[in-house]
């Protein structure tokens, strides 16, 4: 079941909780504020495993200052209303079709696109997401970008599937995601949750 909007900004799922979001960008689907849904999940794991519609890629930073290998930049979004998250709050974006009936989860900064990122980096239609529906397996592919799309670091060949597992690294032109199966998310949620342990030298 996916998460549909409601009033005053908050996502409801049908018949559990509402969890709180933001639009990233308007027709582009709903951008979830991980510090939200990661303090629901541990409350409520049940409900959130229920609600969100799995896999999600987590916007975990910032886009980066231009990267001089990146071939094509181009400053061309009209009123662009940019939603970026912070190192202290990711953003969640789930995936799903917009229209009934499609084959593809489309990723790109085109309106049009089933998830839309507003990043000139990002091709109007950069990539989609594709379900193997006898195995179940996810893959990405690359829709001939202009600053290419990277599975742990390693160029994505335009036009091939590339299988995605629990978890994998993407970046779409400058823009840095994660690639997370419901089980991965709950290790994504335990591991940023745990304290952390400074190290100092004695005295």
């Amino acid at each position: 079941m996916g998460l549909g909007r409601g009033s005053g900004g908050l996502v409801r799922a049908r018949g559990h909780a509402q969890l709180p979001a933001s639009t990233l960008a308007e027709g582009g689907g709903v951008a979830l504020r991980f510090s939200v849904l990661a303090s629901q999940y541990l409350y409520d794991p049940e409900t959130v495993l229920k609600a969100v519609s799995w896999p999600v890629l987590v916007w975990e930073s910032p886009p980066h200052q231009p990267d001089p290998h990146l071939g094509f930049v181009k400053f061309t979004v009209p009123n662009t209303r940019l939603r970026r998250p912070t190192p202290a709050e990711p953003l969640v974006l789930e995936l799903r079709k917009r229209a009934p009936g499609a084959a593809e989860i489309t990723l790109g900064r085109s309106p049009d696109c089933d998830i839309v990122v507003e990043d000139p980096t990002v091709s109007r239609l950069h990539a989609f997401f594709r379900k193997e529906p006898h195995t179940g397996m996810w893959h990405v592919v690359d829709a001939e970008s202009h600053n290419g799309t990277f599975q742990a670091g390693v160029l994505i060949v335009p036009g091939r599937p590339m299988p995605l597992f629990e978890r994998a690294s993407l970046r779409f032109g400058g823009v840095e995601m994660v690639f997370l199966q419901a089980a991965a998310f709950e290790q994504y949620v335990q591991a940023r949750a745990a304290p952390v342990v400074r190290l100092t030298s004695g005295g």
